[in-house]
């Protein structure tokens, strides 16, 4: 059996830090998504609450 060579380990090594920015990147992007989603549910809010204003101000 042959032992591993330096450019064996070096592709190893690229490969398995290519998988981790893989699932580090699709996991920012889920947070990144629900982050979002949150502040336009906050804002959503906001708006209807200056509208509800609005409209009980009106005669």
């Amino acid at each position: 059996m042959q032992s591993l060579n330096v450019g064996d380990l070096i592709f190893q090594l690229i490969s398995f830090l290519v998988l981790i920015a893989i699932i580090t990147g699709v996991g920012l992007l889920v947070k990144r998504a629900v982050t979002t989603d949150r502040r336009l549910k906050r804002i959503e809010e906001k708006v209807d609450e200056i509208n509800d204003a609005k409209r009980r101000e009106r005669p």
